[in-house]
């Protein structure tokens, strides 16, 4: 009985969340059709004089961890606007 009790409760505390994701999405559906909802910025620019010279470092041998290590940059940060840039050896 308490089982049943459990699943009842279980299954809408479940079907309330995917009314709380659906009517989320409707409103960024439109804030984006009203030009209101853009995202979040990115962290660095393509001429953004760190993320340079992190690359520099990164063609002169160094690794994705020594290059992090000494620009400041994070490891997977780095990496991601490696391929973004498409930087390679």
């Amino acid at each position: 009985m308490t089982n049943l009790i459990i699943e009842l409760y279980k299954y809408q505390a479940e079907s309330e969340r995917k009314r709380i994701i659906e009517r989320q999405q409707q409103g960024i559906s439109l804030a984006k059709q009203q030009g209101k909802y853009h995202g979040r910025k990115p962290q660095y620019a393509e001429d953004d004089p760190r993320l340079l010279h992190a690359f520099k470092l990164y063609q002169n041998g160094m690794s994705d961890v020594d290059v992090a290590r000494n620009t400041g940059i994070k490891r997977t940060t780095f990496i991601r606007y490696r391929k973004k840039f498409s930087v390679y050896r």
